[in-house]
């Protein structure tokens, strides 16, 4: 008679406070667990944030969505975008594509990117050329600046950025450049593009700010040096919203 030796599944609760556990364990201590705090959170992105889930936000318990982020912060004493810098690396090189010869910090520099492992590649070979061990993180830094960004002259410095337009947009933004504009179609569409990419970043400083400070003063980059001065976080002190998992 066959018996099903099958280990049972962790438990979902259990899973949840297992990776909190150790999060808050590895918070104190962040220097050379880097990669596991990435990880750890990638897991918990995928099974514990209801908008990873898609879960509805009426099927949510409490009288607001729950920000997966914010609570992971409270919870865990990291800020919110050192959490999310840690994940989104973990995301950009899984462990099979890490990259032993260089730090974490090598792979932070270039995980935007397409072409990351490519620039770590060059990063690792160039260096062990010229020096024997692979280049530092600054040089790393400066040769993805020369390979994705070309500076122009001009009254304000700018970088290019390259894109993709449909064939069809193409020939539409050529005829009004040919036929009733008269000028370069590339100045047509940067024309119709700069607008619409500064309410862009307008609507992101907006939505940025009020997530990782609770306030928006209209003029003021999140990002910025002097962000957390200008504008004045304010911790929460509502109580964690409880996660989870709808069938």
């Amino acid at each position: 008679m066959s018996t099903d030796s099958a280990m049972p599944s962790e438990d979902f609760g259990a899973k949840y406070e297992r990776i909190i556990d150790r999060l808050k364990e590895l918070s104190a201590k962040v220097g050379g667990h880097s990669w596991e705090i990435g990880d750890l959170l990638l897991e918990a992105d995928s099974d514990y944030n209801p908008q990873t889930l898609g879960i509805p936000s009426y099927m949510l318990i409490g009288s607001h969505p729950p920000n997966f982020w914010k609570q992971m912060s409270d919870t865990v004493g990291l800020g919110v975008s050192s959490l999310k810098s840690y994940a989104a690396v973990a995301r950009a090189f899984p462990p099979e594509k890490r990259f032993a010869e260089l730090t974490w910090s090598h792979h932070l520099a270039a995980h935007i990117y397409v072409d990351r492992e490519k620039y770590l590649q060059v990063c690792i070979e160039r260096g062990m050329e010229e020096s024997g061990k692979p280049h530092t993180i600054r040089w790393l830094e400066q040769y993805i600046d020369e390979q994705e960004n070309c500076v122009r002259e001009g009254t304000e410095p700018s970088r290019s950025v390259t894109i993709e337009i449909p064939l069809g947009m193409m020939r539409k933004f050529a005829d009004l450049a040919q036929r009733y504009y008269h000028k370069p179609v590339n100045e047509v569409v940067l024309e119709a593009a700069k607008p619409a990419l500064e309410a862009y970043l307008d609507k992101k400083a907006e939505e940025i700010s009020l997530q990782f400070f609770d306030f928006h003063d209209g003029r003021t980059w999140p990002f910025s040096p002097d962000a957390k001065t200008k504008l004045a976080p304010k911790r929460s002190t509502k109580a964690l919203v409880s996660i989870r998992r709808v069938a």
